[in-house]
């Protein structure tokens, strides 16, 4: 019994041990409008550009003025390397701030957090703003991984309990 606890043990912290932090993660290159800039009026659209493609499922971004209303129109577009977003009414002077959420070709998430200043208003467009409120998609990313590292620790065990069982017992 000492053996297969012991077993079990080595194998879990072996785990552990190499499970490194992956290097091949997206990583953003540049975004426009750029962090901390400054705009005499308001963009468009919010592009950002990573240095390897990125996916689109699970891709989220939110572009809220000053009074916390997120402006983003539509859906993010994802081409190769690039996500788009739309923008609508910019109405308001002040900081606006983009949260985004984009997922990364090895399906690990990235998370980008900016801020621009707009100094002079912009018209409304006929699109009404989305709300903050509206329920995003949930996350599940974590939960294949976790589910995935379940799996391999059974199969680990499942292997050192066959293992002390096979061998003969000596007297």
């Amino acid at each position: 019994m000492r053996r297969l606890l012991a077993l079990v043990v080595v194998s879990l912290l072996a785990l552990v041990l190499t499970t490194g932090p992956a290097a091949a993660h997206a990583k953003l290159e540049s975004m426009t409008p750029a962090d901390g800039s400054t705009m005499p009026a308001p963009p468009s659209k919010v592009v950002l550009t990573f240095n390897e493609p990125v996916g689109s499922n699970g891709t989220q971004i939110q572009v809220k003025s000053p009074a916390g209303v997120n402006v983003a129109t539509g859906n993010p577009q994802v081409l190769d390397n690039t996500v788009t977003q739309p923008v609508g009414a910019m109405i308001e002077t002040g900081r606006y701030q983009v949260e985004a959420r984009i997922v990364s070709a090895d399906g690990h998430p990235i998370t980008v957090t900016s801020a621009f200043t707009i100094t002079h208003a912009g018209h409304a467009p006929g699109a009404p703003p989305v709300d903050p409120t509206t329920p995003q998609p949930a996350e599940n990313s974590n939960i294949v991984t976790i589910v995935a590292m379940f799996l391999i620790m059974l199969v680990v065990v499942a292997l050192a309990i066959v293992i002390v069982r096979r061998r003969p017992t000596t007297k």
